[in-house]
């Protein structure tokens, strides 16, 4: 398996708004995240990671032309300060914000973000996404479940 379904539709929807992309725990958001990034991975930075998160507050972001911000919704004043970069810098880079289904949560009612990002939302692999065509594949799904860490590592 290279690439997750909404690869295509991220990289579209990158070239024009910010891109929020939600789900479960575990589903690969990440690992989508990262396909985007250069090889250094400059431009990735986690709210739970202190270093990161002191250089997302002092704005000392990597001259990168993608930034994922992951986990940043923990952030009380979070839809402000993307609304301020995106504002600021959205020409220059592109933003990718990764994280719970809070993220959903202000999609609705007036936010200062309306109109600055799409939403995607991530769901755990499928038959179609891991290409399975037989029997023995869809028992792995069906046990295992369509969670990258549990599916992809497991023993069969």
């Amino acid at each position: 398996m290279n690439k997750r379904y909404l690869s295509k539709q991220l990289a579209k929807d990158l070239q024009q708004k910010m891109v929020f992309v939600a789900g479960p725990r575990q589903v690969g958001k990440i690992t989508l995240a990262k396909q985007f990034l250069p090889k250094s991975k400059l431009g990735y930075l986690n709210w739970d990671i202190a270093t990161h998160r002191e250089q997302i507050l002092q704005y000392e972001l990597p001259d990168v032309k993608l930034w994922i911000f992951d986990e940043i919704h923990k952030y009380k004043n979070w839809r402000n300060y993307l609304k301020g970069i995106y504002d600021e810098h959205g020409l220059d880079h592109q933003i990718l914000v990764t994280g719970s289904a809070k993220l959903d949560y202000y999609r609705y009612g007036g936010d200062s973000l309306q109109g600055r990002y799409h939403y995607l939302r991530l769901y755990p692999l499928s038959v179609a996404e891991l290409e399975i065509q037989d029997n023995a594949g869809i028992n792995d799904l069906f046990k295992l479940g369509g969670f990258q860490n549990h599916f992809l590592v497991a023993e069969r």
